[in-house]
């Protein structure tokens, strides 16, 4: 999936630690830039697929970076790792983004577009 990005184009980002990803993010999320957002080793983020960008960083650091991307555009924040659902909730919070019921499937809430 191409990073080029477009006004309108929403910045999917799923966070990652532990659980790697055996989904094509770029086919969950069409017309999205994708990125993988972990904590954990970057080449351990996907099985059998190809990950899209994968920024490794401290958790810590996680809502700094992903207030920097809103910055830039339009932001949504999802996981398919169970064990950050909590942090996800939290994260997508401080963005002011609504609940996401579905958080552990890894599809985003409807965006506004």
């Amino acid at each position: 999936m191409s990073t080029t990005e477009t006004p309108d184009q929403i910045h999917v980002v799923v966070l990652h630690s532990e659980q790697p990803l055996t989904v094509d993010l770029a086919e969950l999320h069409p017309d999205c830039r994708v990125t993988v957002l972990t904590d954990g080793v970057p080449n351990a983020v996907s099985e059998g697929t190809e990950a899209p960008d994968v920024v490794s960083m401290p958790r810590s650091e996680w809502a700094d970076q992903l207030a920097r991307w809103a910055r830039g555009g339009k932001v949504d924040v999802v996981s398919r790792d169970e064990s950050l659902q909590d942090v996800c909730a939290e994260l997508r919070s401080g963005l002011g983004l609504p609940p996401n019921p579905m958080v552990h499937t890894g599809h985003a809430a409807p965006a506004d577009r």
